[in-house]
């Protein structure tokens, strides 16, 4: 394909004219460019025509329209690949929509082909066109349309094929066909569906509206254009990716928009298509007054479209939308399915989460469900005997299932008592016996005791599992969690609940033998076997979200992290009372994971509130304490407070030996974090033998093929780094970037920090082409994973730029440091050091380049920050 004949910069400055013009005077205007220059006449009509068919409220931004550098509809009948461009279906922001038909002879097949705009206007498009791929390439649902291919044209404009849908958006869908009330919840549930299925994934669509919800002349939904959407992993949306009219305050305030974005989007959508009009339509004029009114919620009042006629319990309607479209997150409804499930219990006259609690209202509904039934009992006599029938059935069938619980009951007591009776020397004739023995104990007596009862004894493991997890017995453990989950799947009757439940034992073993991508999977599938039988609540649910948060943690994988935890606390604020220890680890993860994308006011609040109920729950010393004083150590080290994290990381170490010993994975914590402390304190040969004897212990109890093996290699090569000892430095550093690229995944960033560290020695030993080669694969690992203007793509510049100023190249070094210094100087205050750093590099490169303007420049800047 070849580009039209407009020129970028008479087409923008024209277009803005015309934008500023009266309705009169611009008609006047375009007449005179159209006697002068037909064709550019065209491209301006085409793209204010573009411009009045999109509502200012619906651009991305201005600026976007603007991207817009030649005319597609000249592009009809052009080729792309083996499709032929046939008809131009619509244009946004981003590219063009054609419809494409296959011409290279092997078969029929109709496509929409997407066109995003040339990448010479804006770079980031290529990075953004890969994005929309991936994303789209990880969803395969009836609901949403499917992607077939993608690539760049021979001009270099990103093209992708996708499943063709024909129909119509959901608002003109419904109102062509007249449906009523029942039939647009129907259409609706099947968007709750898409939505759920990629919420799943962990992926948002983040641009929900009726527009791209397509549904065909078989009533199926298509929704479209996930291409804007943001993979949770990724921190930054592009600007403009969003529509303002259906966009969720957190997306107007750039405040880490995630799943529950989405909710909101869709109580928008669910208000417009059950009102006939928009929450905020008297807003459209003026898209200042539409951000505040978002903001402030500031909406229409609901009302039903009066052709649905009367619909008993309308205001569950309303409250459902409300609640959807709360301001706050953690209002609104936790995930898709507790929307839906509303919806169904609206539809099946039971009372709705969104209401508030009121008898009377449950009354109402109860009269209203059965009144069938009340209208034929209709006597207080008859009554009273249909409810004494029913109880009498109801308590018989209750009487059954506690006469087997407590025969349950009976059996576990008698195990206890025979596994208790091992530690009496009277009847087991030992002075002492361990926690340990006792359990092997137990073990001997359930098989012995319970081999025709297959459903306790596998219970009873799966209780023991855990207890053996807490000694730092761990193979053990892991072998009796794995056996319970051998019999349950055998079991001929065997509740999701169980083995869900199960799965996340095993879920937990994997996490701490840091086999993550294990971990992963079988939190990922405790909750899909829970959700495909409905089950949408609970403990178990919300304990497979804190393993499943706590794995992605783990994985660095922080915005992801950061979703399941907030899905999983919000399910056990439902499941239990507060205080609760579930509760409080639930808020220990949000603080951990806010720490780690740098947001440390929601950090120490989340920290302080999870201690805090630790407290009301267990007296000191206390391991749930302990790991909460750590914790609370690793904060204050990173505001540089590191007397008052050495306080707070000592009282942990404490208690930690004063319940465990000496051989625990959490005594290991402790450690590690008073090594990390006493270098942060400029004492690295007080830090060294902490880091020796952690390592120790975690090569006694998983061996060194694990995770923290390599990484507690790597702290003992940063004291050793510190305190001058470069030959062992090195030689730590090595294994720990062995361990790492063993273990950790292709796609994880932290296989950087040892590069990064053996550079940094490579270049005091004056081995430059090492070093070189260190920083040149920390920086490729960083800019492959990490999102632009990251922090550690920066500090692998600086690292790169400084390595080839010694090297003498001086302008490739130059290069490396600018860009260094653009992201520093994005956060200049927590990045002081650094800027001051690259400073003075960029005033020694430039003055051995000659440059003396530009060194005095920088040089400047130094005594300035001074």
């Amino acid at each position: 394909m070849k580009r039209g004949d407009g020129k970028w910069e008479e087409v923008s400055g024209l277009f803005h004219e015309l934008t500023e013009l009266s309705e009169t005077d611009r008609k006047a205007r375009l007449q005179e460019i159209a006697q002068k220059n037909p064709a550019l006449y065209d491209q301006l009509t085409d793209l204010l025509e573009a411009d009045l068919d999109s509502h200012p409220i619906f651009k991305a931004g201005t600026g976007s329209v603007f991207s817009i550098l030649e005319n597609d509809h000249e592009l009809i009948n052009e080729s792309i690949g083996p499709f032929q461009l046939k008809e131009l279906v619509g244009q946004g922001a981003m590219g063009t929509v054609f419809k494409g038909i296959r011409v290279d002879g092997q078969f029929d097949q109709v496509v929409a082909i997407k066109l995003m705009k040339p990448l010479m206007i804006n770079p980031a498009y290529r990075s953004f066109f890969d994005r929309e791929r991936q994303i789209l390439a990880k969803l395969n649902h009836p609901n949403i349309a499917r992607l077939y291919d993608g690539g760049f044209t021979e001009d270099e404009r990103p093209f992708f094929t996708m499943e063709w849908v024909s129909g119509n958006n959901l608002l003109d869908y419904c109102r062509i066909h007249n449906h009523g009330l029942i039939e647009r919840l129907k259409l609706f549930w099947q968007v709750c569906q898409a939505v759920q299925y990629a919420h799943q994934s962990m992926i948002a669509h983040l641009d929900i509206k009726p527009q791209n919800i397509i549904v065909n002349q078989d009533g199926q939904v298509k929704l479209l254009d996930f291409g804007v959407s943001q993979m949770l992993e990724e921190g930054n949306e592009q600007e403009g990716s969003f529509t303002l009219a259906y966009a969720s305050p957190e997306q107007i305030e750039r405040d880490h928009p995630n799943t529950v974005s989405d909710i909101y989007s869709l109580g928008v959508v669910l208000f417009e298509l059950l009102c006939g009009y928009h929450p905020f339509k008297k807003y459209f004029e003026d898209p200042t007054a539409l951000k505040e009114a978002v903001l402030e919620g500031n909406m229409a009042s609901f009302r039903l479209l009066p052709e649905f006629g009367s619909v008993a319990f309308a205001d569950d309607l309303s409250l459902i939308c409300m609640k959807a479209m709360e301001k706050y997150p953690d209002d609104r409804y936790a995930s898709v399915d507790e929307l839906v499930r509303d919806l169904e219990n609206f539809e099946q006259t039971y009372p709705i989460l969104a209401h508030p609690e009121d008898w009377t209202y449950r009354a109402k509904k109860y009269i209203r469900r059965n009144r069938t039934i009340l209208a034929v009992v209709n006597s207080a006599a008859i009554l009273l005997v249909a409810l004494g029938l029913f109880y009498t059935f109801q308590l018989r069938e209750q009487r059954n299932i506690a006469l087997a619980e407590a025969k349950r009951a009976n059996q576990i007591t008698n195990l206890i008592t025979d596994v208790f009776s091992s530690a009496d020397p009277n009847i087991g004739g030992a002075d002492t016996i361990t926690a340990v023995q006792l359990l092997d104990q137990g073990l001997v007596n359930l098989e012995k005791n319970l081999g025709d009862d297959p459903a306790l004894y596998s219970d009873m493991l799966m209780r023991l599992g855990p207890v053996y997890l807490a000694l730092g017995q761990y193979e053990k453990g892991k072998q009796t969690i794995d056996e319970a989950y051998e019999i349950n799947l055998k079991l001929p009757k065997v509740s999701p609940e169980t083995l869900a439940r199960n799965e996340i034992l095993i879920s937990s073993t994997f996490f701490m033998y840091g086999v993550l991508d294990s971990s992963q999977y079988f939190s990922e599938k405790a909750i899909k076997r829970l959700s495909d039988v409905g089950i949408k609540d609970g403990e178990v649910l919300s304990g497979a979200f804190l393993e499943l948060g706590s794995t992605y943690y783990d994985m660095a994988n922080y915005l992801q992290a950061d979703s399941a935890l907030s899905i999983g606390f919000q399910l056990s604020k439902q499941a239990h009372p507060s205080p609760n220890i579930e509760q409080a680890t639930f808020l220990h993860m949000k603080g951990a994971t806010a720490r780690k994308l740098d947001r440390l006011d929601s950090a120490k609040k989340y920290l302080t509130e999870s201690l805090e109920m630790k407290r009301q729950l267990f007296d000191e010393p206390h391991l749930e304490i302990a790991y909460a004083y750590n914790f609370f150590g690793s904060f204050y080290q990173d505001i540089g407070d590191y007397e008052q994290a050495l306080d707070y990381v000592k009282k942990s170490l404490e208690q930690r030996q004063a319940i465990l010993g000496d051989y625990h994975v959490e005594i290991v914590a402790s450690l590690g974090n008073m090594g990390r402390t006493y270098i942060g304190l400029d004492k690295p040969e007080e830090a060294v033998p902490y880091y020796q004897s952690a390592i120790s212990i975690i090569d006694s109890i998983f061996g060194t093929s694990h995770y923290y093996y390599g990484a507690l290699k790597g702290s003992l090569g940063n004291a050793y780094y510190a305190a001058g000892d470069l030959k062992n430095a090195r030689e730590v550093f090595e294994i720990s970037l062995k361990v790492f690229d063993e273990l950790l995944s292709e796609r994880d960033p932290r296989k950087a920090s040892p590069r990064i560290n053996l550079g940094k020695i490579a270049m005091d030993e004056n081995r430059y082409e090492d070093a070189k080669r260190f920083f040149q694969e920390s920086l490729k690992i960083r800019q492959d994973l990490l999102p632009e203007g990251h922090i550690q793509i920066a500090q692998s510049q600086q690292a790169l730029g400084g390595c080839l100023l010694a090297m003498g190249d001086f302008s490739t070094a130059i290069d490396f440091l600018e860009d260094a210094l653009v992201t520093f100087q994005a956060d200049s205050d927590s990045n002081s050091e650094e800027i001051s750093k690259v400073n003075s590099q960029l005033a020694q490169a430039y003055l051995q380049i000659g440059n003396q303007e530009k060194a005095t420049y920088y040089e400047q800047l130094i005594t300035a920050r001074e």
